[in-house]
């Protein structure tokens, strides 16, 4: 059985939809620690100026080295109202707008403490529209407490995997000796995204699943 593990994230790209499609069980890391500035709570869309962030706030002034699980969503600012115009405003004309924008707004009417919340939300949606069928766990639920490649290792053995899905980047650091004590292979995942069309010239890369469902709705999951 083969296993990948990634950090959970609000708007995911297509990078973790395609490992998540790949397993036959996705962890999603919540227990680890938050870090600004990564895509744990934002990604891109595409707009006639280019690729830009959808930003979700969140609360980090004096809290240090939160887990994603614990870090809360920053409701004093009027997050909701602005992404959704963000998103009418840049994709009102594509192709598959109107058979989703009413989940979308589904999504932004709920009432949301932490950032897990709403991005279980978002990653739940593409899953559905994507047509993926993996299981999904949350590492908190393994109550794994080790660090690093020990961390994967001890989640693989936890959901009884004999194989790990890795992204071709952690080659550098991963102790793939590790993984061969305990008996696990290692697969790499050498992603590459393939172009479909998109709104507003020449094809752009690193974008949120939402760019690729808008504009090639029922067959998106194709592309991954």
């Amino acid at each position: 059985m083969k296993t990948a593990i990634h950090q959970i994230q609000f708007m995911p790209g297509l990078r973790f939809f395609s490992k998540m499609r790949a397993a036959d069980v996705f962890v999603l890391l919540d227990d680890v620690q938050y870090e600004k500035r990564e895509f744990q709570n934002r990604n891109r869309i595409k707009t006639a100026s280019g690729p830009q962030y959808l930003t979700l706030p969140v609360v980090t002034k004096g809290r240090f080295e939160q887990k994603i699980s614990e870090v809360m969503v920053d409701n004093e600012l009027k997050w909701r109202e602005s992404q959704l115009k963000t998103i009418k405003l840049n994709y009102a004309r594509a192709p598959h707008f109107k058979e989703y924008i009413g989940e979308l707004e589904e999504i932004y009417s709920g009432e949301y403490e932490r950032l897990s919340g709403i991005a279980l939300k978002t990653v739940d949606f593409f899953v559905k529209h994507l047509g993926i069928k993996t299981t999904r766990l949350f590492s908190s639920e393994l109550k794994v407490g080790t660090h690093s490649t020990q961390r994967l290792v001890d989640i693989c053995l936890a959901v009884k995997a004999d194989s790990y899905l890795s992204g071709a980047g952690a080659k550098s650091y991963l102790d793939e000796g590790l993984f061969e004590k305990n008996g696990l292979k290692i697969e790499w995942q050498e992603f590459k995204v393939k172009e479909y069309p998109q709104l507003y010239g020449a094809f752009a890369e690193n974008l949120s699943a939402l760019d690729l469902l808008l504009n090639c709705g029922p067959e998106a999951g194709g592309y991954l």
